[in-house]
C-alpha cells in the first residue's frame, strides 16, 4: 500500500516537513508515481517509524475510496433523507427564532426585576472590619486616626 506524504503524516502523526526532510536525506525511501507525485510504501514507513497509532481504523479510513458519482439507489435514498431532514430542521429553527423574537417584544411579567435593579436595591453589608469600611474611614478621616493627629 502506498501513501502520499500528506496521508502518511496524518496516519503516523509526523509533520509533513519531517517526512520530506527524511526523504531528502535518504532515511526514508520513496517512489515517483506516474502522475509525478511522491509515494511512500507502508512497509517503509513502518520500518522507520514503527506501527502507526490506532492503525486498523486509520488505514481503513485512508483505503476507503472517495465518493464517486456512481451512487447506488440506497445511497441516493439516504442522501435524499438527509436533505429532507436538513430542510425540516432549518424550518424548525426559523420558527423557533420567530418565537424568541415575539417573546422578546412582550413586556416583562408583573414584579419582575432585572439583575441591575436588584443590585441597586441591595443595602451595603454592615461590616465594620471589612475593606469598604476601612476605605470609608480613610477617606472620611482624611488620613487622621480620629484623635486629631
Amino acid at each position: 500500500m502506498r501513501l502520499t506524504p500528506s496521508n502518511a503524516s496524518k496516519l503516523f502523526g509526523i509533520h509533513r516537513a519531517t517526512l520530506y526532510r527524511h526523504m531528502a536525506s535518504g532515511r526514508l525511501s520513496w517512489v515517483l508515481e506516474p502522475s509525478g507525485s511522491r509515494a511512500l510504501d507502508m512497509s517503509e514507513l513502518i520500518r522507520c517509524y514503527g506501527e502507526p497509532p490506532n492503525s486498523a481504523t486509520s488505514i481503513a479510513t485512508l483505503a476507503t475510496p472517495p465518493f464517486s458519482e456512481d451512487a447506488t439507489p440506497a445511497t441516493e435514498r439516504f442522501l435524499a433523507e438527509l436533505v429532507e431532514l436538513a430542510r425540516r430542521q432549518g424550518e424548525e429553527l426559523r420558527l423557533l427564532r420567530e418565537d424568541v423574537a415575539s417573546l422578546r417584544r412582550l413586556p416583562p411579567p408583573e414584579g419582575y426585576k432585572s439583575t441591575a435593579e436588584e443590585d441597586q436595591e441591595k443595602p451595603e453589608p454592615d461590616d465594620p472590619h471589612g475593606f469598604r469600611a476601612m476605605a470609608k474611614r480613610i477617606y472620611t478621616d482624611d488620613g487622621r486616626d480620629g484623635q486629631g493627629r
